[in-house]
């Protein structure tokens, strides 16, 4: 009884009225003004001075209101831990990423803490990871570029030197590195989306000197390229996780290149604190 007469107390002083404050509870403004009476009746106190509609905190309603403050928002607090561990013994995950390879090494450690989360991957381009976010229709992304609407917000979670991929038949197989002079004269394969264009890294590496331009190939298809080099068509610029399983292929890295392929966590600003991104984050910070 206590709580319900101490919480139309505080609603009234917090809104500055009756009226107000039955409509922030949804109840009538009688119950209201019935609680409060109640309250002061209980402890004989006057806690509120009524001039007509308005109503002004006596000395003993100032002091209350100090406490209902800190009583109230220890409430709330209590709250959203219960509800944060509640959502972290159950609960999914929907995750997009525009990179298959990435998406499961990137989420082993999620997996082993939190076993009983469910997570859901979906593969996508990355225009279409952003329109997903904003749509709510994923929770967050994996990607190796960085978001551009000002409502995401992102997180560096790993860095990859950067690797020429080969096949284990070229004649720099035998290597242990390259250098972007040694990738004169080959041909090099560049995937190119329709809608995406090349990625960020082969974006930047055309713009190196010494980087043979004239010699990039763009294929719209990521299988067509890996198909290209492991029949010893040419060269690509490929992520190392892509490759790894490919046998026919070997990476080797670029070592006079400064660039890293960067692996971003992607969130919309506003769900930055709801428990699961939360716990997904602070494996990376």
């Amino acid at each position: 009884m206590i709580h319900v007469r101490l919480k139309a107390f505080h609603a009234v002083a917090k809104y500055g009225g009756f009226t107000a404050a039955a409509k922030s509870l949804g109840l009538t403004q009688p119950a209201i003004s019935l609680q409060v009476q109640a309250l002061e009746k209980q402890y004989k106190t006057e806690l509120f001075i009524r001039r007509g509609r308005e109503v002004v905190l006596t000395q003993t309603g100032m002091l209350l209101l100090n406490l209902s403050n800190r009583y109230f928002n220890l409430e709330e607090e209590v709250n959203s831990l219960l509800t944060s561990i509640m959502q972290l013994k159950s609960g999914k995950l929907r995750i997009a990423s525009d990179n298959a390879p990435n998406v499961f090494p990137l989420t082993n450690e999620f997996r082993r803490s939190h076993p009983n989360i469910e997570l859901s991957v979906i593969i996508c381009k990355h225009h279409q990871i952003e329109e997903d976010l904003l749509d709510h229709l994923v929770d967050i992304a994996l990607s190796d570029k960085k978001p551009s609407s000002d409502e995401l917000e992102y997180l560096e979670i790993g860095e990859e030197e950067i690797t020429v991929t080969i096949s284990t038949t070229h004649p720099f197989s035998d290597g242990t590195s390259l250098t972007i002079q040694e990738l004169n004269k080959q041909k090099i394969f560049f995937y190119k989306d329709v809608d995406d264009g090349i990625g960020e890294i082969e974006e930047a590496l055309t713009r190196s000197p010494n980087f043979p331009q004239e010699s990039i190939v763009t294929f719209d298809n990521k299988e067509m390229v890996l198909e290209a080099v492991a029949h010893d068509q040419g060269i690509s610029i490929i992520s190392k996780r892509e490759v790894q399983h490919d046998r026919r292929l070997v990476s080797l890295p670029l070592c006079d290149c400064q660039l890293k392929r960067i692996d971003y966590l992607i969130y919309r600003k506003d769900k930055r604190t709801s428990p699961l991104i939360s716990a997904f984050r602070r494996q990376y910070e």
